[in-house]
């Protein structure tokens, strides 16, 4: 069962929410967090999160990068794409980001371990595949990333994707747990965002990919790439701006 609508959940709650984990990590080790966010102690030792890999059952057509295990408090990347992880930097802590965005913010923790009636389940947007070594059940979350393309095929071939709420929410939440506005801030002050070498460089920094970085800035108004274009402007207005002096 799900905990929150998240239809509704604005960005900057979200963004509240992981500045309130980062808070939690800083009090636990007596250090500031800086880039790149050290996504996976976070997760272990504020959400109590286990990680795992595992062999995760793939239908014709799927792309699963990895999964939750709620009962077990385990997240499991699937060693399927081990080569995608390796192929694109970020990749990883990504999918372990979204994957901790369901715990945190999606699902119903309370009703984990309570009995349903038969032939009843909330879950209609979340499917389940066998994980091999582990003989579990994976709740299965993060397909066809960043491929509209194979989405849309994927959407064809089979039901369980995400939501396009649920989707949005936790990879706003990903995004916000490894690119928290405090140190994208203080990274404006080191780096031109207007200036793709920049971008690359910080990046490489925070160890995220750069479609996850520049998604991020333009959520926060740090930056605007107008659709079909490679152009970057400091934001909307400075765009629009430039529009009207033509």
């Amino acid at each position: 069962m799900r905990r929150n609508n998240l239809r509704f959940m604005r960005t900057k709650v979200i963004d509240e929410v992981t500045a309130m984990r980062i808070r939690q990590y800083e009090e636990l080790g007596g250090q500031p967090v800086t880039f790149p966010v050290p996504i996976e102690n976070i997760v272990e030792g504020v959400l109590g999160l286990d990680f795992d890999w595992d062999e995760i059952e793939e239908q014709p057509g799927e792309q699963i990068l990895g999964g939750l295990i709620a009962e077990e408090r385990k997240i499991l990347l699937n060693t399927n794409q081990m080569e995608l992880f390796q192929e694109k930097p970020g990749l990883e802590r990504s999918t372990i980001g979204h994957e901790a965005g369901h715990w945190d913010i999606d699902i119903d923790r309370t009703s984990l371990n309570h009995p349903t009636f038969a032939g009843f389940d909330c879950r209609t947007e979340v499917v389940f595949r066998n994980a091999k070594n582990s003989d579990l059940l994976v709740e299965v979350l993060n397909r066809a990333y960043h491929d509209d393309r194979f989405y849309k095929l994927y959407k064809q071939l089979t039901v369980g994707q995400d939501s396009p709420d649920v989707k949005s929410a936790v990879d706003r939440y990903q995004s916000s747990l490894l690119m928290p506005a405090w140190l994208i801030h203080d990274a404006a002050t080191r780096y031109d965002f207007t200036n793709w070498r920049d971008l690359y460089d910080l990046a490489d920094e925070a160890q995220v990919n750069i479609s996850n970085l520049t998604v991020r800035l333009q959520r926060l108004d740090l930056l605007y790439i107008p659709e079909g274009s490679k152009t970057l402007y400091r934001n909307r207005d400075h765009f629009t701006g430039q529009k009207q002096l033509f």
